[in-house]
């Protein structure tokens, strides 16, 4: 109904424009070729409000279309970037448990620490999900112009994953296989990281203030 609406009234106004305009020069009191060369102005006038009209819906259309691939492409990093590095750490439980649960330390999961896994098995898995978040933060530098998450959210998310001393030592080990600019980030990342765990070990519980406090202030040299 409402693209029935726009349609009709696109016909109906320059229709009647035009009768107006038309109309109102055939009050005038001129001769036939001045009569002729007014309507030739209006219609010359009037076609170009119509192709200004025109560039603007076009470009409202065309920004509402990059709204909806910037959504779309939020969505699709969220899934990429934020939920499958955990979900393939769960599925990997015994061995993945460590690094997920070091990389939560604001959830306590040390009651359900597993006692029975294979060492061998968990240094590979820590090793594979180690890459994986150091790629998304990588990641993060690619897209964070076209996130609209915002991306003091990334951050509080990395800052609190790089909390894991797992990751940290696995940093020094595998850092070399990413950018330089990604380099830059995940030391001044794993600063904070660290700055956070001491908080923690004085107040006994991190807050969102503590996060934001770090990531509202944290500069991003985004590609």
């Amino acid at each position: 109904m409402a693209a029935f609406n726009s349609t009709a009234t696109f016909l109906i106004l320059p229709i009647a424009a035009l009768t107006i305009g038309y109309y109102l020069i055939k009050q005038f009191k001129v001769p036939g070729v001045k009569r002729f060369e007014l309507i030739i102005s209006y219609l010359g006038g009037f076609s170009a409000l119509l192709i200004t009209y025109n560039i603007y819906i076009t470009t409202e259309s065309n920004n509402k279309i990059e709204r909806n691939n910037m959504a779309y492409n939020t969505i699709k990093n969220i899934q990429a970037n934020y939920l499958e590095p955990q979900k393939e750490l769960l599925e990997q439980f015994p061995e993945g448990y460590f690094l997920y649960a070091s990389m939560l330390q604001d959830t306590d999961l040390s009651k359900q620490e597993p006692t029975k896994y294979d060492p061998v098995k968990r240094q590979q898995v820590e090793a594979y999900g180690s890459v994986r978040i150091f790629q998304a933060v990588e990641d993060f530098l690619s897209t964070a112009r076209y996130d609209l998450t915002g991306a003091y959210v990334w951050i509080n998310n990395f800052v609190m994953w790089l909390q894991s001393p797992i990751l940290q030592k696995n940093w020094v080990l595998l850092g070399f296989n990413y950018s330089d600019d990604t380099r830059e980030m995940m030391d001044r990342i794993i600063e904070k990281s660290q700055s956070l765990v001491k908080l923690r070990a004085q107040k006994g519980k991190l807050t969102t203030q503590d996060y934001d406090a770090i990531s509202k202030n944290f500069p991003i040299y985004a590609r």
